[in-house]
């Protein structure tokens, strides 16, 4: 097993080659416990929790669990088309450590994104045979029946589809905002392309705002605001692996 050393810790974490860790150290930018290290080749018995580089102190865990609360006009994508990439919301080191979203959220939808580098941990929450349950809440473009919840909870079928889907929970919000129009909770077992505003359209309405709440236990952490983000805690990783 290669020896801990400060030069290896930080390529892990997404600093770049040991080569380019060991100009940064010494550079003078790297501390531990409030002390300038300039010895790349500095050598550990056990990983520390953080390192200091360039005065921002970073955990250093090789295994990357985030939320996001994505914002509108932003991509799942590291080669965006037409927005910026979701991934330019998170530190660059995050994408040389091979960080993924987990799923997607398409462009003019917000919410709960989860993103991890561990292809385990993302095909599990992927996987429709885990069971977890998407939660979105939607506003519509016209009043929402108790026929089209009906027809949501038995089933439709979208183009393209060999099968039908059916909405696995329903519930309506009443309105808290100026435009009076209430906002419908609705759950989803599957992750197919736009399925919540194909879902709708297929009942003869139509989707105008969507933002994903919940995935399986994990409720979307209104503190952090659009755009921000956090590392999972243990207990939310544990109940999504």
């Amino acid at each position: 097993m290669p020896v801990l050393t400060l030069d290896r810790i930080l390529s892990s974490i997404g600093f770049g080659s040991r080569k380019e860790c060991r100009s940064i150290v010494r550079m003078g930018l790297v501390e531990l416990n409030g002390q300038v290290v300039e010895d790349p080749f500095l050598e550990f018995k056990e990983r520390p929790a953080f390192i200091t580089v360039n005065g921002e102190e970073v955990p250093t865990m090789e295994k990357l669990y985030v939320m996001m609360d994505k914002p509108l006009d932003v991509e799942c994508s590291h080669n965006p088309r037409d927005h910026q990439s979701v991934y330019s919301l998170l530190p660059d080191r995050f994408s040389a450590m091979g960080i993924q979203t987990v799923g997607r959220l398409d462009a003019d939808s917000s919410g709960l994104l989860l993103l991890s580098n561990q292809g385990d941990f993302i095909h599990k929450v992927e996987s429709p045979k885990k069971g977890y349950l998407k939660k979105y809440r939607v506003t519509l473009a016209r009043p929402f029946t108790q026929e089209q919840c009906e027809e949501l909870l038995r089933g439709v079928m979208l183009k393209g589809e060999r099968r039908q889907v059916l909405a696995r929970e329903i519930k309506v919000e009443p309105s808290k905002n100026l435009e009076g129009k209430d906002a419908v909770l609705v759950s989803i077992g599957e992750g197919l392309y736009h399925q919540v505003r194909r879902m709708f359209a297929a009942v003869g309405n139509h989707v105008e705002t969507l933002e994903r709440v919940s995935i399986g236990p994990v409720v979307l952490d209104n503190a952090l605001g659009r755009g921000g983000w956090r590392f999972l805690t243990e207990d939310e990783v544990k109940f999504l692996s």
